[in-house]
C-alpha cells in the first residue's frame, strides 16, 4: 500500500466515524452542513468565477456558468437544512482550510501562462481536484446516512448534490484536457500533481480535526439532554406533590 493508499485510507476512516457519531447530533449535524456551504461558495466556486474572468472559450464559459448555477442551487439547500436546525449560518472557513488554498493558489501561480489557453487550465483544474474532493466528502456521508437514515432530509439533498458534483468534476478534467496542447502534457501533468499533493497533505490534519469538532458537538447535545432530563420535575414527584395538596 502506497502512502497516497494510507493517507486516503486514514482520512475516509477518520470521517466516517465522525459521520455516524454526528446522525443524533444537532449540532455535529449544523457543523457538517457548514462545511458543505463552505464547500459551495469557497474555492471551487472562486476558481469558477476566475476563470469566467480569464476569457476562456465560449464552450467553457457555458460550462462554468452552469455549475455556478448548480453550486448556488447546493447552496440554498444546505442553508435551508441549517435553518431547520435552527443553527447560525457561519460562512468563514476554518484556518487549515484557508491555508490550503493559499497554499494552492500560491503553489500554482507559476503555471498561470505556462498554457495557451491561458490561466483557464490552471483554474479548471484547481476546481476540477477540488470537486473531485468534494465528490469523495458527500458521498461518504450519503453512504453513512443511507444505511441508518434513508429518509432523512439531508439525505435526499445530498444525492442530489453527489449527482451533480460527479458531473462537475468529470466535466472541468474533460475540459482541461480539451483546452491543452500535446506538447503542454508533460506540464499539465505537474500542474495536478502539484495541487493533489497539497489537497492530500491535508487530508489526516483536517480529518482530525474535523473528528474532534463532531465529538464536541456530540458530547455538547448529551449533556444538554441529560441537564433537561435532570431539571424536568418528574411524575412521580408532580404526584406526590399533587396528593399532598389534597
Amino acid at each position: 500500500m502506497t502512502l497516497r493508499d494510507l493517507q486516503r485510507h486514514a482520512v475516509d476512516g477518520i470521517k466516517r466515524h465522525a459521520l455516524r457519531m454526528s446522525v443524533a447530533s444537532r449540532r455535529a449535524q449544523a457543523h457538517i452542513l457548514t462545511e458543505y456551504l463552505w464547500s459551495e461558495e469557497g474555492a471551487e466556486t472562486a476558481a469558477l468565477h476566475r476563470t469566467s474572468d480569464a476569457a476562456p472559450p465560449a464552450w467553457v464559459e457555458k460550462l462554468v456558468a452552469n455549475q455556478l448555477a448548480d453550486e448556488q442551487r447546493h447552496a440554498a439547500l444546505v442553508r435551508e437544512r441549517l435553518l431547520a436546525l435552527g443553527a447560525p449560518i457561519d460562512r468563514h472557513p476554518p484556518r487549515l482550510v484557508r491555508a490550503k488554498l493559499w497554499w494552492i493558489e500560491r503553489a500554482t501561480a507559476r503555471y498561470m501562462h505556462a498554457f495557451a489557453a491561458g490561466p483557464a487550465v490552471v483554474l479548471l483544474a484547481i476546481a476540477a481536484q477540488l470537486e473531485g474532493t468534494a465528490v469523495r466528502m458527500f458521498s461518504r456521508h450519503l453512504a453513512v446516512l443511507e444505511e441508518r437514515r434513508p429518509s432523512d432530509p439531508i439525505t435526499t439533498m445530498l444525492r442530489t448534490i453527489v449527482a451533480d458534483e460527479q458531473r462537475h468534476a468529470k466535466s472541468c478534467a474533460t475540459a482541461v484536457d480539451r483546452l491543452v496542447r500535446d506538447d503542454e502534457r508533460a506540464a499539465l501533468e505537474s500542474l495536478r500533481e502539484t495541487i493533489a499533493r497539497i489537497d492530500r497533505s491535508f487530508g489526516v490534519t483536517i480529518s482530525v480535526a474535523f473528528w474532534s469538532v463532531i465529538a464536541i458537538g456530540v458530547a455538547c447535545d448529551r449533556l444538554e439532554a441529560v441537564r433537561a432530563l435532570l431539571l424536568a420535575p418528574s411524575s412521580t414527584g408532580s404526584s406526590v406533590a399533587a396528593r399532598g395538596a389534597a
